[in-house]
């Protein structure tokens, strides 16, 4: 069994750190912050479509200066304005204990989440990390996912890719994953519901419920 962990909204509540990083870059910018719960919906996917849908002249370089602005505060300050959310590591322990493959699958670039699953002390519970580069390879979940399942020679059938936002879901789907959609996250229950996901948990707790697919 192999269980593919997206990690904001996730496995982490990243949601200060990455709101007032957005935030620190359109002051910068010049531009208005937009409300609290606006900034909400908008973590989790890529900084491209993030800023995609702030910027009022979203071309290339206008993105690129945004997601630069953005780095500056977060890589020092916003990256550990974070939390692991309760219960995620006893559900670790417990599916790595029993021989799981636990992996991390993020569009967040790896540099930082190598460094966020250290910090929090949870990277002894995967076999790897995987997320984007700086220049945005890997940045759709879907390739993301190709990439980790080519790398680490994992098989569709025995792997379930867990995430609380739709494109954690269509990025499972579109490898022939199982998908479970987390209700703790920054994604809503209609918007996972919509995005197809095999089953919906309340807590990670319930993540135990795939040992019954699994071995059922």
């Amino acid at each position: 069994m192999n269980l593919l962990f997206d990690l904001d909204g996730t496995l982490t509540d990243s949601r200060p750190g990455i709101t007032a990083s957005i935030e620190y870059a359109l002051v910068k910018l010049g531009l208005p912050v937009p409300a609290e719960d606006e900034l909400t919906a908008l973590v989790d996917p890529p900084l491209h479509v993030t800023f995609s849908k702030l910027l009022p002249d979203p071309n290339k370089k206008n993105v690129a200066e945004a997601i630069g602005l953005y780095r500056e505060r977060f890589a020092d300050e916003g990256i550990f304005e974070n939390s692991v959310y309760p219960g995620i590591v006893d559900i670790l322990k417990e599916f790595s204990g029993m021989g799981a493959g636990l992996y991390v699958a993020t569009s967040k670039p790896h540099v930082f989440a190598d460094r966020i699953v250290e910090h929090f002390e949870i990277a002894q519970y995967f076999r790897g990390v995987f997320g984007s580069e700086l220049d945005g390879t890997h940045t759709d979940k879907t390739e993301l996912i190709a990439h980790l399942m080519e790398t680490e020679k994992l098989r569709d059938r025995f792997t379930t890719m867990v995430g609380d936002r739709s494109h954690d879901i269509k990025g499972g789907q579109d490898n022939n994953l199982q998908t479970v959609g987390v209700a703790w996250g920054y994604g809503t229950k209609k918007e996972l519901i919509d995005a197809g996901a095999d089953l919906i948990i309340d807590k990670p707790a319930d993540l135990t419920w795939l040992l019954e697919f699994y071995t059922g």
